[in-house]
């Protein structure tokens, strides 16, 4: 009898267990779509994506493919000790272990039940969204009337056929002239044009004006010429590698700062290396665009066998000759990391929509005047380096000096 109501109890404690478990795993499915896409950027977004795979799987419809019960528990623990569990032996773990090319995914022993059903209810909420339709602007031409070139151009046109008018009524005046004079006639009054142009040529004063019109436009001409001098806005060369900033800054939203590590602590901010590259690409074979072609050159420079998906041993590395496109000249000097850490300016400040950009080209025109501009008005966002904070003193660069000839000529 003893035996008996041991084991009911028994029976009876396992159930109440059962029963929380159940509950707190319903209350858990509850998640939160706003703290999920935190949790998602922080966590999850270097290797996932949510509709393609990355290093590791799209998480679309994962929170159907591990429904509520068993199957979800497992993924709490995958999340949290995705190591532990290959270690161990477990059947599922290895799979995914072995069809992502053995790259285990890191462990993230901090989130809990809540936090994963967050991050869920954040990948609903995206497999849920219409999918966004690009509206290509009407017409495509530029307005000419926009640019100040027309209006150069249009002023030239009109200087240069008033000049053409005054020859041809000279020309005319004075063949008539000729002509009536020979027949012994009285010459017409238009006549004297040529004789009172020739007389004006010949004018100190009219000589003097012209000359000094001619020699200050030329100068202001040429110092608005001078200015452009390499300044290369919208330059867009051609790349060794079609890489496009829209797909992945724009559509798999990479953080810049992954790529270009330098932009926080150095005067550049670094072209990645091939090894970089390889980091997503090693799993990511093709591309939606342009398939294996351009994802080859990367192969091929480094030297992987993408059917093998290991390295080529001994293999002579190429490096990927890319053409710069933002080029400051050697006696200006700019710092990535006081900018940006300091300054606390987003990388689209200075080069514009590059989320958007299939190919990079030179948004801003980054000459001396842009510069000064900006630090007149811009305000600094932090006094500490490396601590981001906001300016209780409201200063902008020009109220630290930040104008002075040797800050960037030195």
């Amino acid at each position: 009898m003893r035996h008996f109501v041991l084991r009911l109890s028994t029976f009876i404690l396992t159930l109440c267990l059962s029963g929380l478990l159940g509950l707190s795993s319903l209350q858990a499915q509850d998640g939160d779509p706003a703290n999920g896409e935190s949790l998602y950027r922080t966590n999850c977004a270097t290797c996932h994506k949510i509709a393609r795979n990355l290093t590791g799987p799209a998480l679309s419809k994962v929170y159907e493919r591990y429904p509520a019960g068993e199957d979800r528990l497992w993924l709490y623990e995958w999340v949290r000790n995705s190591p532990g569990l290959i270690a161990d032996g477990d059947e599922r773990a290895v799979a995914l272990f072995e069809q992502y090319n053995r790259v285990a995914m890191l462990p993230f022993p901090n989130l809990e039940d809540q936090d994963i059903e967050d991050i869920l209810a954040y990948v609903k909420a995206e497999d849920e969204k219409e999918p966004e339709v690009a509206v290509t602007p009407a017409g495509g031409a530029a307005d000419p009337l926009a640019d100040p070139a027309f209006y150069y151009a249009l002023f030239g046109l009109v200087a240069v056929l008033l000049i053409i008018a005054l020859l041809l009524v000279i020309i005319t005046a004075t063949l008539v002239s000729a002509v009536r004079a020979k027949e012994n006639k009285e010459p017409l009054a238009f006549a004297d044009v040529s004789n009172r142009a020739r007389g004006m040529l010949k004018n100190n004063f009219v000589m003097t004006t012209l000359v000094v019109v001619l020699l200050v436009g030329g100068a202001l001409k040429y110092i608005e010429f001078a200015r452009d001098i390499s300044l290369n806005q919208g330059y867009m060369p051609e790349q060794p590698i079609a890489y496009s900033h829209k797909l992945h800054a724009g559509d798999y939203k990479i953080e810049c700062e992954y790529c270009h590590s330098g932009v926080t602590k150095s005067k550049n901010a670094w072209i990645p290396s091939v090894n970089v590259c390889m980091n997503c690409h090693k799993t990511i074979q093709e591309g939606p665009t342009t398939g294996t072609e351009e994802i080859a050159k990367i192969y091929a420079a480094i030297g992987f066998d993408p059917e093998k998906g290991q390295y080529i041993e001994g293999y002579e590395q190429k490096p990927v000759k890319w053409e710069r496109i933002h080029n400051l000249p050697d006696h200006a000097y700019f710092n990535h990391a006081q900018h940006v850490v300091l300054g606390g300016l987003e990388c689209q400040e200075c080069h514009g929509p590059i989320e958007e950009m299939e190919v990079v080209y030179q948004y801003s025109n980054l000459g001396m005047g842009w510069c000064v501009s900006c630090h007149r008005e811009e305000k600094v966002k932090s006094l500490v380096k490396g601590k981001l904070q906001p300016n209780s003193l409201d200063l902008t660069v020009e109220d630290m000096g930040g104008l002075n000839c040797a800050r960037c000529h030195y």
